[in-house]
This record gives C-alpha cells, sequence and structure tokens, in this order.
C-alpha cells in the first residue's frame, strides 16, 4: 500500500523524528510505498528552549523526508496537502505530540478525509506534561479529525477516551531504534546511575537529586545526567551544591549525538527515571534493549514498561525518600546482575515491531 507519514523528520532532532525514521523503515522493508512530509521549522525561536531544532549528529536517521510544513504558516499546509496527494497514499499517519501543532494537524486531517483518504494519529503525548488553557480545545480539534487513533500506553488511551468517547483507539508499544542498542551486553553490578534525556521540570531530576544524600549516606555510587536543559541548569547546579554532590554528579549538558547513545546506556547500571508526570517514555524503552534496568515513578504509562522486580524497580512519583530506598536496595541486594537477564532473555522486546502490525492491520493488510 502507499502511506504517507506527516511529522518532524531529519535534519530535525529529537525522538520524533527518530521514530519517523524507524517507522518509515519498517513499513518500507514490510513493502509499503512510503513518503515523509515534515517540517522545515517547528517552532518560532521565542518557543524553542533547546539551542538548535537541527540533529548535527554524525550518524544520521534520514527517513528521506520532504521538508514543507512550517507549524504556524497556513500556505505551507496547503502545500504539504498537495505533495501528499499527489503521492495517492491510501492512509495518512500523522504524528501528534503537542497542542500547539494542533491547528495543522486537525486541518491536514480534514483536509485528507474531506479528499477521500484515511487519516490515522499516533499519539506520543495526548496532553503535555506542562499544561495550558487551549490544550484541551486544540487536542480535541486535532485528534477528532482522525479515522483511527494509537497511543503506546494504556493510561494515554483511558486519557483519549475521556476527551474523545467513542474513538477508535488502538495501544501499542513505543518502539527503539536498533542504533541505539550496544553490541555489548554488561552485567550491571557497578554502581553508575543514569539520567538520560533533555531536562525539563516535569522530569524530576530535582527530585532524584534529593534522594541522592540517602543513596550516598549508604554507599558510594555515580550519578550521571546527559542531556540538554530545557530548564535553567543553575537550579540545579544548586541543588548539587546544597547536598554536596559536587563529586558524585557528572552534567553532560548538550543534545546527545545519534552516535553516542548506545555507549551512554552501556556505561550506566541503572536508568532512573523520576517523572512527576508522563504518558510513556522512549527513553526508558532505549534502556530496555539495551538490558539496563530501570527505577521509575509509577505514574502515566511508566509502569506499563517497567515491571517490579522483573526489568526495574517503581517508585511514587515525587517521592525522594522512597527514590532513595529503591536505589539503596537496588546496590544493596545487587539485582543489576539479575534484572539485566531477565530483559535480554525476555521476548518484549519483540513488541518493536507491534506497532508496524497494528497499522497494517488498521490498513487491512496484515496477514
Amino acid at each position: 500500500m502507499r502511506i504517507s507519514i506527516i511529522g518532524p523528520a531529519y535534519p530535525l532532532r529529537g525522538g520524533i523524528a527518530h521514530h519517523v525514521f524507524w517507522l518509515r523503515r519498517e513499513l518500507t522493508a514490510r513493502a509499503h510505498s512510503v513518503q515523509v512530509v515534515s517540517f522545515r521549522k517547528l517552532y518560532p525561536a521565542i518557543f524553542f528552549p533547546g539551542t538548535s531544532e537541527l540533529d548535527t549528529s554524525r550518524l544520521k536517521f534520514d527517513a528521506d523526508a520532504l521538508p514543507v510544513l512550517t507549524s504556524l504558516n497556513p500556505v505551507t499546509w496547503l502545500r504539504a496537502f498537495k505533495q501528499v496527494k499527489s503521492f495517492s497514499p491510501d492512509v495518512i499517519i500523522l504524528e501528534w505530540w503537542q497542542p500547539f501543532f494542533g491547528p495543522v494537524v486537525g486541518t491536514l486531517a480534514r483536509w485528507f478525509r474531506r479528499s477521500g483518504v484515511r487519516c490515522i494519529i499516533e499519539c506520543h503525548n495526548i496532553f503535555p506534561h506542562e499544561r495550558s488553557p487551549l490544550d484541551g480545545l486544540l487536542t480535541r480539534f486535532a485528534l477528532s479529525a482522525a479515522d483511527q487513533l494509537i497511543t503506546h500506553s494504556s493510561k494515554d488511551r483511558e486519557d483519549l477516551l475521556k476527551l474523545l468517547p467513542g474513538k477508535e483507539v488502538t495501544v501499542s508499544p513505543l518502539p527503539s531504534l536498533i542504533e541505539f542498542s550496544g553490541p555489548a551486553k554488561r552485567t550491571r553490578g557497578g554502581r553508575t546511575i543514569l539520567f538520560f534525556g533533555k531536562v525539563r521540570k516535569y522530569k524530576g531530576l530535582d527530585v532524584l537529586l534529593a534522594a541522592m544524600p540517602k543513596v550516598l549516606s549508604k554507599m558510594d555510587c555515580k550519578l550521571i545526567v546527559a542531556g540538554e536543559f530545557y530548564d535553567s541548569i543553575e537550579k540545579y547546579q544548586q541543588l548539587i551544591r546544597r547536598y554536596d554532590l559536587e563529586s558524585h554528579v557528572h552534567i553532560d549538558n548538550r543534545y546527545v549525538p545519534n552516535e553516542e547513545v548506545a555507549g551512554i546506556f552501556e556505561g550506566a547500571d541503572v536508568l532512573v527515571l523520576p517523572y512527576v508526570s508522563a504518558s510513556q517514555s522512549g527513553v526508558a524503552r532505549i534502556a530496555l534493549s539495551n538490558g539496563l534496568p530501570v527505577i521509575a515513578s509509577r505514574t502515566g504509562g511508566l509502569s506499563e514498561s517497567v515491571q517490579e522486580n522483573i526489568n526495574g524497580l517503581l517508585f511514587p512519583a515525587g517521592d525522594s525518600d522512597a527514590l532513595a530506598d529503591r536505589i539503596v536496595t537496588f546496590f544493596t541486594d545487587n539485582l543489576g546482575p539479575a534484572l539485566s537477564d531477565n530483559i535480554l532473555k525476555s521476548t518484549a522486546q519483540s513488541s518493536s515491531y507491534q506497532l508496524a502490525d497494528a497499522i497494517e492491520e488498521m490498513m487491512g493488510t496484515s496477514p
């Protein structure tokens, strides 16, 4: 079949651009003809907290995308509509992650449906973690225009059905790029903690830092924070000084290039996701694909990815004392090797293909 994917793609950076690359590659491998239409620019400079929207990694996840769209320019929406129509797709997959894109996603979906093309919207989040008064209106405008919807956690499906009762919603776990999986798999018997990804308030790095003094009172360990700070780095540096953590915390404040991701996960013994709120986590999927156990807050869809004493540990969101206890238990009971072994033996990682299976089922092409 002929499939058009509309969403951010290389040379734009970030998890959704990586996902679009994976989705195009997987659907193409299944003998579908796939077109990708991307954005020339996602955000006006005033709204973008990072250093650059562009991916300068040596390892390029190039989806051969057509960079047509600008989020606030309807002229480019019409241009994208014409570009897709000229491809004559049987189905269109639109990526959704942020209400800011409600006007462009909702408008394009309506145009395509009126022209007789089926639209699937794949939801990486339903609502943003940092809410605004217009989120509900923009989200409803966009997602109500879909024929079918995909979420990556049951919690997101529940939230979506509260907003749009009766919609057809399929749940499929996020896949992970094989390029982010290292060839070697350590036993995870050391004491190196990893916090990975862009740092924003909802990610709960402050909760992890508050837990560290209690952990260090029991044992020596190291925390690596690898990711670009979208929140004020000074705030976290002050916490590090306040808790006397300077010799135990290493901050790598940058967008980590694609070619370095596998090595960073290989060098850790446990990933900690202290999120205050979450839908699902691409970072968790990378960890599990590397056999790296995860300690995560029990919020959103994280508890669907992280299973207690099977591939990681869970704690109540925002509770730094409980997080400290979980980290201490993980290290004192030497859980790393056993949990890592569970992950590597598990067939759950084959779920990377469930998303493409679900899309084919929606299109009526599955075996």
